[in-house]
């Protein structure tokens, strides 16, 4: 371990033999015993995640085998060689960053430079990181060289990402392979630095930072290096506000609230997230992972050894677990995960990310939560079969009036399976008091749902921004000259077809499907991305959201 202050932890603590590396004992066996035995290869492909000791053991291989006093196999890191290479003085042994320098002339000087022998060691050792950012010709120059090197010449590629070096490449070298570190091994390294350092941090602190690490020691470390600048002890809280990440008490809340249908809190959290410049798509990952967590406390008799938080966190957890079934921590879930996936298509993830906690928060916390039903479709408000009162033109009961069923988003009354959906959609075929609009609308919507039930969100997405409009048997897809794009997937016969199909399905009877270009829909034509805008709208005047929108958007009348 180097004792200079100057250097990054991570630099300090980089391993100086092979007892010294982590989790690795399929690579450090095989090359410990080649030192050893004094028989090698002349070229090695280390391969692995960042951060998990590759170009760690390689250093340590080429100072072991030009070692002048080798111990076991291990460099006694004492010898002026030693020395020399632990400084980075030792011109014998190179390390080359392919990322900087991959071009074909860059390699022709190394091979240029490989017939001469070595100035101070046995072996010219050359250490070639992330290799797969050579370039084919850079490959090619070095081909030859590693069928035929010098005797005094040994080459060490590292990569994390093997498949993108060819196989000629592979198949002249000695592949090992580097698994990434498992949460107990990187625990026990950073408590072992933490002791060293005389830092005071809890145990849960230092699982979350192995967990962040994703298998990474030197993620890990470079964490902990982090850390260390924080006064007093370090918790698990601070190693996640460090990184980014959500406290478990925020989460607990935003879960609580989805649950038990408190708009303000999920309204006010959002604004706090955002305010914080937090990244919101990482926050519904982290919130996903909390209601993975709770159903863990669901389901299992001990979750404290599946779950890696702190005894308080875990208190309220199952607390919140006792509240709700399996079933609804299960749907939220899944809804998070469409959620998540629809945020990548957003022009505005934080209009969407509200709408979408909302819209969940109604479904499944608007109602008593054992007794909730698992919608397994975007629920449809029933429609009443009373004729609505007259109303005035131009009031303002008039101008609610227009809001379609689609609105009712937040204020659902009892969320229905596809069957309900389905069987509800036939039904109102003969409700007189439906709108013919409306009607063809509430069809679109549960046609749009289930298309994204079958995993086609791109079609999904395509096929939102038509114009629908309905005679007879003969359904309408109208897209406007600004939207060629969307008319040429929809407008390609698998695309017809699957909406066809969805279509027909839906309402029970055989219909046909048409898609069109033109600038003007029929009078008679609704739009998805208009119940859209209305939802929006609905919402932001509900919580006194200033939003300014174009009355021509309500009225569809604007493209």
């Amino acid at each position: 371990m180097s004792t200079s202050e100057n250097l990054a932890l991570y630099r300090q603590w980089r391993p100086q033999n092979f007892r010294d590396v982590v989790a690795q004992e399929q690579v450090v066996y095989p090359l410990q015993q080649s030192v050893r035995n004094g028989r090698f290869a002349h070229a090695f492909l280390f391969s692995g995640s960042r951060g998990t000791g590759k170009t760690s053991v390689a250093k340590i291989f080429a100072k072991a085998v030009n070692c002048l006093n080798p111990d076991d196999g291990n460099p006694c890191n004492k010898c002026e060689i030693c020395l020399a290479a632990n400084k980075g003085s030792l011109m014998d042994i190179q390390e080359i960053d392919a990322a900087s320098n991959n071009g074909v002339d860059d390699v022709r000087r190394l091979t240029s430079e490989i017939i001469f022998a070595p100035v101070l060691a046995h072996y010219k050792v050359y250490i070639i990181d992330e290799v797969h950012m050579l370039s084919q010709q850079a490959f090619n120059a070095l081909l030859k060289t590693l069928e035929e090197p010098p005797a005094h010449a040994v080459f060490i590629l590292a990569t994390t990402e093997p498949h993108r070096i060819p196989a000629t490449i592979v198949s002249r070298c000695q592949h090992y392979e580097f698994r990434r570190i498992n949460l107990h091994d990187i625990v026990q390294r950073l408590r072992l630095i933490s002791n060293e350092l005389a830092l005071s941090i809890s145990d849960d602190a230092l699982s979350v930072i192995a967990q962040l690490a994703n298998g990474g020691m030197r993620d890990a470390i470079s964490l902990l290096d982090q850390l260390r600048q924080l006064p007093g002890e370090i918790s698990r809280d601070d190693v996640l506000q460090m990184a980014g990440r959500v406290p478990d008490q925020f989460l607990h809340a935003v879960a609580a609230a989805i649950l038990n249908y408190d708009a303000d809190t999920l309204l006010t959290s959002i604004q706090e997230l955002v305010m914080s410049g937090r990244d919101l798509t990482r926050f519904l990952l982290d919130l996903s992972a909390y209601m993975r967590n709770l159903l863990i406390a669901k389901v299992s008799r001990d979750p404290a050894e599946l779950i890696q938080m702190t005894s308080a966190g875990l208190t309220l957890l199952k607390e919140l677990a006792d509240q709700v079934s399996t079933d609804l921590i299960s749907e939220s879930i899944a809804s998070l995960a469409r959620l998540n996936s629809e945020l990548r298509f957003s022009p505005d993830i934080r209009t969407s990310l509200e709408i979408g906690l909302l819209a969940l928060a109604a479904r499944l916390g608007g109602h008593p939560v054992e007794s909730v039903a698992v919608a397994a479709a975007t629920p449809v408000r029933p429609v009443s079969a009373e004729k609505p009162p007259e109303v005035k033109a131009g009031s303002r009961q008039e101008t609610a009036g227009r809001q379609r069923p689609g609105e009712e988003i937040v204020e659902a009354e009892s969320p229905q399976t596809t069957e309900q959906v389905d069987s509800s959609l036939k039904e109102e075929k003969s409700d007189s008091a439906l709108s013919y609009e409306d009607e063809t609308l509430r069809i679109w919507q549960a046609v749009l749902e289930a298309i994204k039930e079958e995993h086609l969100m791109d079609l999904s997405l395509m096929a939102r921004p038509a114009r629908v409009s309905r005679k007879e048997k003969v359904w309408t897809l109208a897209f406007d000259h600004s939207l060629k794009g969307q008319y040429a997937c929809i407008s390609e016969a698998e695309s017809r077809e699957t909406i066809r199909r969805i279509l027909a399905d839906k309402l029970g009877e055989s219909v046909q499907l048409e898609v069109v270009l033109e600038d003007e829909a029929g009078a008679d034509a609704v739009s998805a991305e208009e119940d859209w805008v209305l939802k929006l709208k609905r919402i932001t005047d509900k919580r006194s959201i200033p939003l300014h929108i174009d009355e021509e958007l309500l009225k569809g009348g604007s493209k």
